[in-house]
């Protein structure tokens, strides 16, 4: 029988399931918004800029709103399903020595164990370099020992469940783990500056007329290259809750000629996808 516990984290994890449905009422939500300041505007002949001001209020509410979900932290959805499978007893905030309930006193398997449970190297003793030689090393390999441990479908599989609404765009959700075993949640939308970085990357590569506007931009795939291009990252791998999209002009495509000349990302997805692109040289 379920301990209260096991109860109260059984509902957790069921309110971090909805969270990808109301993300993408929202997002529905501000479509309609901004569409109908849009009719507005046009009925009005452009002296309805009160109601189209206010719906565009909304809209951003609306935005402001997803995005704050959206930081749901994945790691909560990992130690709330342990605790309802019996696997971890201890919080976050624990001494990371989870144990399985039906073996008191053993230590966690390492397919169970979460990175928390990995013991802290000392601040000196992470590279025995310099913090400048550390970032130098980050930026030569982003995979480094600890996230070796785990295999790509393993992390993967913690990302938040994708939910596919008829009629209704849904984020793709991600995680990059760097040099340091840090692990930073990715979400594809516009909200981030790397969106306006790719647009323009694009509009340089002349694959769109200027303002006009490119759809993949706002993809975590051409959002995280234009990172590793401003942060001088050559090599990276990031876990996504979506395959990369293979239409005209998807990421699949664009991908080489966004990252940083000579660089590598590799991108693990649902259904034992992996994929090592390269950036290729720039022309004149």
């Amino acid at each position: 029988m379920p301990s209260e516990l096991q109860r109260v984290a059984q509902g957790l994890v069921d309110s971090l399931n909805e969270i990808p449905r109301v993300i993408a009422a929202l997002d529905a939500r501000v479509r309609i918004c901004r569409d109908h300041a849009a009719i507005v505007m046009q009925l009005s002949g452009g002296s309805a800029t009160m109601v189209a001001q206010q719906l565009d209020a909304a809209a951003r509410a609306c935005e402001a709103a997803a995005n704050y979900l959206s930081q749901a932290p994945p790691k909560a959805h990992g130690w709330a399903q342990q605790m309802v499978d019996g696997i971890r007893t201890t919080g976050p905030t624990g001494d990371g020595t989870a144990r399985r309930a039906d073996a008191p006193g053993s230590s966690t398997p390492p397919t169970d164990r979460r990175p928390d449970d990995d013991q802290p190297e000392p601040e000196g003793g992470k590279s025995g370099k310099t913090a400048g030689a550390g970032d130098k090393l980050r930026r030569e390999d982003e995979r480094s020992p600890r996230q070796g441990v785990r295999s790509g479908r393993e992390v993967v599989d913690k990302l938040p469940r994708r939910v596919v609404v008829q009629g209704q765009r849904v984020k793709t959700r991600g995680r990059w783990i760097d040099g340091d075993g840090g692990e930073h949640d990715l979400i594809s939308g516009q909200h981030e500056e790397e969106y306006g970085e790719a647009q323009r990357h694009a509009e340089r590569l002349g694959r769109v007329r200027r303002g006009a506007k490119l759809s993949t931009a706002a993809d975590v795939e051409l959002k995280f290259a234009m990172k590793m291009r401003r942060e001088g990252i050559t090599r990276a791998t990031i876990y996504l809750n979506n395959r990369p999209c293979v239409k005209d002009m998807s990421c699949t495509t664009l991908l080489p000629e966004f990252l940083p000349p000579g660089s590598e990302l590799t991108i693990y997805g649902p259904d034992d996808y992996e994929k090592t692109f390269r950036g290729v040289p720039e022309t004149p």
